[in-house]
């Protein structure tokens, strides 16, 4: 009983592994109207540059969340941005303090544009804060949902 009952197990595994998809191509479309590029202008401080992978990794991944299409090739929309400032604060300061000191908070403020092809139709300068935590990663995923914010146009 034991040796049927792990085949049916098994057959049930194999069969819902096996599955595929598969399309024929008649004619090729692509969607442009919503596609957007991200452009860091941060500048080549060594300290800022990480801030501005680590918030373009964040930036990346909330925008997915919005209707926008993220694209590396031509696109109708550009966000740029520039890191200002950026101070990781120290984690042992935020965990000693469970978050009450502000000389140990981490802070980001960011400069964010949005151009529709050459013309700017929105700016915005975004601060964000971290108060307790060791890592520093809520700090930029908050400053990229609350960019993502404002291409939905909630603010």
């Amino acid at each position: 009983m034991k040796h049927l009952t792990r085949s049916a197990i098994l057959l049930v595994l194999f069969l819902y592994a096996c599955s595929g998809a598969q399309s024929e191509v008649k004619k090729s479309w692509q969607n442009n109207v919503n596609t957007l590029n991200i452009e860091d202008l941060t500048e080549q401080n060594y300290t800022l540059l990480d801030a501005g992978t680590r918030l373009q990794a964040s930036l990346e991944d909330s925008i997915n969340k919005t209707g926008f299409k993220l694209t590396f090739d031509e696109a109708k929309f550009h966000l740029k941005y520039k890191i200002v400032e950026y101070d990781e604060g120290s984690p042992i300061g935020r965990i000693a303090t469970l978050g009450a000191s502000s000389s140990s908070q981490a802070k980001l403020r960011v400069k964010v544009a949005l151009f529709d092809e050459d013309e700017m139709v929105g700016g915005w300068e975004v601060n964000s804060w971290l108060s307790g935590g060791l890592s520093e990663k809520k700090l930029f995923t908050k400053a990229a949902e609350e960019i993502a914010g404002h291409l939905k146009g909630n603010y």
